[in-house]
Order: structure tokens, then C-alpha cells, then sequence
């Protein structure tokens, strides 16, 4: 397999918040110590992502609160050395954190490629949501987007996944069905992120892994370290992903559908 051009990956700079979401889709409050590696562990595991992929569609630099990392500047710059394989950085903050000089200059280095995505949660929880965009504006190339998530909420609310330790088994017929309607696959197409050097298709997936509740899969999850592979057969099994009709999660998993019931984002624990 000569490339492998796939169209998001989210690099997870730390899953530290400030914030305590009921349904955090990214299960940042439930960890005694939250993921937060090394920057050199961080620019490795970059690295080594551009190794095996070619190019990506939209790069997500998530959290957690990615401004929660003092030095997300020196990340920012390493991840744009490979500007020129991404067609899109996204950033998605909560509105809580202004971000200093020294991150808005080497977010300037992303240029028209950068989005930045700040959620507004309202006057209770991102106190400083204009003051955020009002800094972030003065990036001039960049696209900066407040998303309303309170009172006619962003795509009318989270939804909760039903991920935790007493999560029961679907029959296989509901897995392929929750699948076959999920946005994950469907309109994300996979939403594959980045932790400790392996690759994960989607969060609930990767929950469920943490959990012990199901194993980690070789067609499901790809450790991009994993010297029992080469570079052709990592990109061959990430490629094969692709083609799949269910997941392992998906047997617990209530999934992101159009007809999942909603509710009010950002509701604190």
C-alpha cells in the first residue's frame, strides 16, 4: 500500500478541564489523573502519525482544555511542521481560558488552515467567552467560530452514550443497526484519535477498552508502534477500518444518531 489520506485525526494534548460535564463526550472527568502526557511524548507520537498516514482532512487539537497546557505553544509548533498534509487544523476550547501571546503566535503559523471552535456554555460557565473570541479574532487568516451551547443549543444538545461499567451487551442485529446510524462512521467518518500511540476510532470505543468490557481489537485499534507490523500493513489494517459494518463498541454503545435523545450540553457533575 503505497499512501493512506484519511479525512480527521484528533491528537488529545491533555484530557485535564476546568469543567466537569455530565456527558463529556471525551470522559475527561472520569479519570483520578487525567491523560496529560510529556510534550516530547506528544510531538513523538506526531511524528510517527506522519509516518504511517500520508495526509489527513481535518486535524482536531482537542482536550479536555487544550488551553489548559501552558505549553501547547511549543505543540502547536511542532504539529505545523506538517502543515503542508493537512488540509484543516481545528481547535475546540470551552470559553473559560484566554489564551496568552505566545499561543496566538504560533497559532499565526497555521494560517488559513486554522479553525478555532470556542463553545459558549453561557454567562454561569464560560464567563470569558468574548474575551476568548476577541483575543482569538486578532488572528487574522484564521476562522474563529463561538458555538452556542445553551438555550436552542448546537445541534440541540449531547447525547449520552450509555458508556460506563454496568453497560450490558446488545444483540449483534442492534450493534450493526446503532452502526448503520451513527455520525461517527458515517458523517465523521471515524472520528480516529490519538492516545499513548495507538490509534482509536472512536472515544466510546476506547472508553469501553479502559473499562475492560471489551479487548482491544488489531482491525479496531492500531498501536503505530507495534514493531510486529510494517508501515505497509499498519496503513493496509487503519485503510481496512474504512469498510467495516459494526464495532466491537457498538454492542454497548447507544451511539451519535439524528434520532438520539438530547440533552442540555455542559451540565455539571
Amino acid at each position: 500500500m503505497e499512501e493512506l489520506n484519511i479525512p480527521r485525526v484528533v491528537f488529545y494534548v491533555t484530557l485535564r478541564c476546568n469543567l466537569r460535564c455530565k456527558l463529556c463526550a471525551t470522559y475527561a472527568p472520569c479519570y483520578d489523573v487525567p491523560y496529560h502526557p510529556q510534550m516530547q511524548r506528544l510531538c513523538s507520537d506526531v511524528d510517527r502519525s506522519f509516518e504511517v498516514i500520508n495526509s489527513v482532512g481535518i486535524v482536531t487539537i482537542s482536550g479536555g482544555e487544550p488551553f489548559l497546557r501552558r505549553d501547547l505553544p511549543e505543540f502547536i509548533k511542532h504539529i505545523a511542521k506538517y502543515a503542508d498534509s493537512v488540509n484543516q487544523f481545528d481547535i475546540v476550547s470551552n470559553g473559560t481560558i484566554v489564551p496568552g501571546d505566545e499561543l496566538l503566535d504560533s497559532l499565526s503559523a497555521l494560517g488559513s488552515k486554522l479553525r478555532i471552535i470556542v463553545d459558549d456554555y453561557g454567562p454561569n460557565l464560560s464567563r470569558v467567552v468574548q474575551k476568548v473570541c476577541d483575543k482569538l479574532l486578532r488572528l487574522k487568516e484564521a476562522k474563529v467560530e463561538m458555538r452556542k451551547q445553551y438555550d436552542g443549543a448546537y445541534c440541540e444538545g449531547w447525547v449520552d452514550y450509555g458508556i460506563s461499567a454496568q453497560s450490558k451487551r446488545k444483540s449483534d442485529e442492534d450493534a450493526k443497526r446503532i452502526y448503520a446510524k451513527c455520525a461517527y462512521p458515517l458523517k465523521y467518518q471515524f472520528c480516529i484519535s490519538l492516545k499513548n500511540g495507538t490509534l482509536y476510532p472512536c472515544p466510546p470505543l476506547e472508553r469501553l477498552i479502559e473499562l475492560n468490557i471489551i479487548e482491544a481489537r488489531p482491525d479496531e485499534t492500531f498501536d503505530l508502534y507495534d514493531k510486529t507490523y510494517t508501515d505497509d500493513e499498519i496503513r493496509e489494517r487503519i485503510a481496512a477500518l474504512y469498510s467495516k459494518d459494526v464495532l466491537s463498541a457498538c454492542a454497548y454503545c447507544n451511539g451519535l444518531c439524528d434520532d438520539s435523545v438530547r440533552y442540555a450540553p455542559a451540565e455539571q457533575l
